[in-house]
């Protein structure tokens, strides 16, 4: 809108409210106080410097609390001093809006404006539309909290003075959201006591911003907030060491990949990386190798992604990409070019070369998102049980592509024995084959074909046992260090605090004390094996 536009909306609302109040006859200085309060930061705000003067002149002599009435025929000199300050202003020039920068917002950048000014809340919007940003407007409390939750803006500025409660009041509504988000809150407000802007601080907000606005100031606030949000943007959702989306990007997009898919039928698929051995890549060479290799494979996916894939390091050595309406057997396409690439690339490390592969698992959503995760997980888990390098779409008639969890119970004592596994064998996971094993001793349990590459273990070991002491039995495991899909928790007594030291030197993933509850030692196996399923 032009200079004369907004004097005109400025006027109309005058001519509107105090046409308003003559049909009441009589208003409270609380209302007057409101309107003046308004209008002096709208002017202000404007360039309307005179009239903003006079409110406030006008505003130093009344109360916003007080009920006491005053008739409306008494405020007609009032009107026409307002009046003529905006004629006067409009003559003189004086009149003037905000220069609109070159800087813009990117198209993700969306402001909420909870102020019932409606003409101020107006002009904010159409300058900061033309810097590029969505604006949302709630002219009162309720609905700028739902507005909030409902949009997940960029910023909000919020009025003190709100119709229906006040801007500290929202702030408590949303402030805890907002910190979580990493949201801009400013509180706005001609009265910018000490008091308010601790109150506003306190309350949540990051700002306090004066009214009436100045505009290189509010300009100047915008950058430099908009750059911060940005730079927080990126730090929270970017992997360091690669330099593609983390796992929280992931959990986010996931969600709106299903939102896409439910609002408009877009389809998309979830392709599920692990890298293969990548552990005796870190054994052999050193972490600053494993790094290069994690870095070399982001590197390529980026290059690999469209506009409308999105990658991610999901944990550890594995990734994940969405990939939006490609079909499971049209993403193969997209992880050959990632494979011809990764495959071919050698690495140079202490004077030797070694090359990388990886296995891939691959779903497509069908309305599950809990399920979409876990059927291409086992899909990947598929692959690596067939000899790694290669790529398995999951295919829900396939049975062999649970992942499978021991929990070996290695205790001399009997009644021991029999009570874990009656306990462990009750507990069920929906896409975790369990199993329980039982040994009597150590050397039973060595000799034993125990072990499997591609599957999980838990092992329960007590600390004293005939044959084979139980710390000579974890010596034995730690010193294999390929075994890494293996825990030990040892279980000793209470009064030799010395073996838990010695325990955990040796490598012992958790300890439990004697004597215990079988639902104890249950809780602590659940949580052995969030820890190494989720690896």
């Amino acid at each position: 809108m032009t200079q004369e536009d907004y004097r005109q909306k400025l006027v109309d609302r005058i001519e509107n409210t105090f046409h308003v109040w003559k049909e009441k006859e009589s208003i409270s200085e609380a209302e007057l106080y409101l309107f003046l309060h308004s209008l002096k930061g709208t002017s202000g705000t404007f360039g309307m410097e005179e009239l903003s003067i006079f409110c406030s002149g006008q505003l130093n002599i009344l109360s916003a609390n007080n009920e006491l009435k005053i008739p409306v025929h008494t405020l007609n000199n009032l009107k026409k001093r307002i009046l003529q300050y905006i004629k006067d202003t409009d003559e003189n020039s004086h009149y003037k809006l905000l220069e609109i920068p070159t800087y813009k917002f990117d198209v993700k950048t969306s402001v909420l404006i909870i102020d019932d000014d409606l003409e101020f809340v107006s002009y904010v919007k159409e300058f900061l539309e033309s810097m590029g940003a969505q604006v949302i407007i709630a002219l009162n409390a309720k609905r700028g909290v739902e507005q909030f939750y409902s949009v997940r803006p960029s910023f909000v500025l919020i009025d003190i003075n709100l119709p229906d409660m006040t801007g500290f009041q929202v702030l408590s509504q949303i402030a805890k959201t907002a910190q979580a988000r990493h949201v801009t809150i400013a509180v706005m407000s001609v009265d910018d006591s000490k008091e308010n802007r601790i109150m506003a601080l306190e309350k949540g907000a990051m700002d306090f911003i004066s009214k009436p606005l100045d505009d290189e100031i509010f300009i100047a606030y915008l950058i430099n907030r908009d750059k911060m949000r940005k730079e927080i943007e990126i730090s929270v959702i970017t992997d360091g060491l690669t330099g593609i989306g983390n796992r929280r990007y992931f959990d986010d997009m996931s969600v709106y990949f299903v939102e896409s898919y439910a609002r408009a039928g877009i389809s998309f698929s979830l392709v599920m990386l692990d890298i293969d051995h990548f552990k005796k890549v870190n054994d052999a060479y050193g972490h600053p190798a494993g790094d290069n290799v994690l870095r070399k494979l982001g590197e390529i996916a980026l290059e690999e992604c469209r506009e409308t894939d999105h990658a991610f390091r999901y944990g550890g050595e594995e990734f994940a990409f969405l990939l939006q309406g490609a079909s499971a057997d049209e993403s193969i396409f997209f992880v050959n070019r990632i494979r011809e690439k990764f495959n071919a690339t050698v690495f140079q490390e202490l004077n030797s070369e070694f090359s990388v592969t990886f296995s891939v698992g691959i779903s497509s959503y069908k309305g599950d998102l809990k399920e979409l995760v876990s059927s291409a997980d086992k899909a990947l888990y598929e692959a690596k049980r067939n000899g790694r390098n290669q790529t398995v779409i999951y295919n829900e008639n396939t049975s062999q592509m649970n992942r499978k969890l021991h929990i070996i119970l290695i205790d001399d004592d009997r009644l021991i024995r029999t009570m874990l596994a009656e306990k462990l064998e009750k507990w069920v996971l929906s896409d975790i084959d369990v199993m329980i094993h039982v040994f009597a001793d150590g050397p039973s349990f060595l000799k034993s074909n125990w072990y499997c590459p591609e599957e999980y273990y838990i092992i329960l070991l007590d600390r004293i046992m005939p044959e084979m002491d139980g710390l000579e039995v974890l010596e034995l495991l730690k010193r294999d260090t390929n075994k890494r899909n293996v825990l030990v928790s040892m279980m000793t007594a209470r009064t030799k605090e010395s073996d838990i030291e010695a325990a955990l030197s040796l490598g012992a993933d958790d300890y439990i004390m004697k004597p215990f509850q079988p639902a104890d030692v249950l809780f602590r196996v659940q949580q052995l094996a969030t820890r190494i399923l989720l690896k």
